[in-house]
C-alpha cells in the first residue's frame, strides 16, 4: 500500500466546517449518538464495507467518530485504462478537546503511517492522510481534523471496487489499532467517555 501524509493545517483553502451540511441537501449525521443514521448515508447503504468501516469506527471502542464518508469511482477514458474506485472520511476525534491539539492529528497519521509502511501488498492500494483546519460548532473553533482518501486500481472497475473493500477493512483495523494504543498511551478506558 503506498502511503502519503499531508499537513494542511496552515492552508486556509483545505478548512472543513463540522457540522457542515452540503448544497444538496446532505448534513452532518452525528453516529456515535445516533448509530441508525447511518441508514441515511447513500455510499454506506450502496457499499457493505463502508457501513461496516463507519459502524467500527464510530463505535464505543474507537477514539474517532466520522464527519463525513463519500465513495467514487473513475474509469479509464481509453481502452485499456485503469479504473479507480476511491472513497474519502473526514475523522474527528469524540473526545471533543482532543479536536484542538494538533498535535494529537499528528500522532495518529505517524501512528497510521508506521504501520502502513510494513505493509508490501504493492501499489494498487494507496492513501492519503490529510490533518486539516476545521472549524467546530456554531461558534466556528478551530481546530483540526484527519481526512483519509482510499484508492484502487485495477484493469477493471469491479476488480477495483473489491480492491477498495478489502483496503477498507485495513483501513478500519489500523484505525482501530491506533485508538487503542492511544487509549493506554493516554489512560482512557472505554467506560470513561
Amino acid at each position: 500500500m503506498r502511503v502519503e501524509a499531508v499537513n494542511s493545517l496552515g492552508v486556509s483553502a483545505a478548512a472543513i466546517e463540522i457540522p457542515w451540511s452540503g448544497a444538496d441537501g446532505d448534513t452532518y449525521l452525528d453516529l456515535r449518538e445516533n448509530p441508525a443514521a447511518i441508514a441515511k448515508i447513500a455510499a454506506a447503504r450502496e457499499h457493505a464495507p463502508l457501513m461496516t468501516f463507519l459502524t467500527a469506527v464510530n463505535g464505543a471502542g474507537s477514539l474517532f467518530s466520522t464527519a463525513r464518508a463519500k465513495v467514487w469511482d473513475e474509469a479509464g477514458a481509453q481502452a485499456g485504462a485503469e479504473s479507480l474506485f476511491q472513497s474519502r472520511v473526514d475523522l474527528m476525534f469524540a473526545r471533543s478537546e482532543f479536536n484542538f491539539m494538533p498535535e494529537r492529528y499528528e500522532d495518529v497519521a505517524q501512528r497510521l503511517v508506521t504501520l502502513w509502511m510494513r505493509d508490501t501488498s504493492g501499489d494498487a492500494l494507496s492513501v492519503r492522510l490529510e490533518i486539516l483546519p476545521c472549524a467546530y460548532g456554531a461558534a466556528k473553533t478551530e481546530g483540526a481534523a484527519l481526512r483519509l482518501t482510499l484508492s484502487s486500481r485495477s484493469a477493471s472497475a469491479e476488480q477495483a471496487r473489491v480492491r477498495w473493500g478489502l483496503g477498507i477493512v485495513r483501513v478500519q483495523q489500523a484505525l482501530l489499532f491506533v485508538s487503542r494504543a492511544m487509549r493506554q498511551k493516554l489512560g482512557i478506558d472505554n467506560d470513561g467517555e
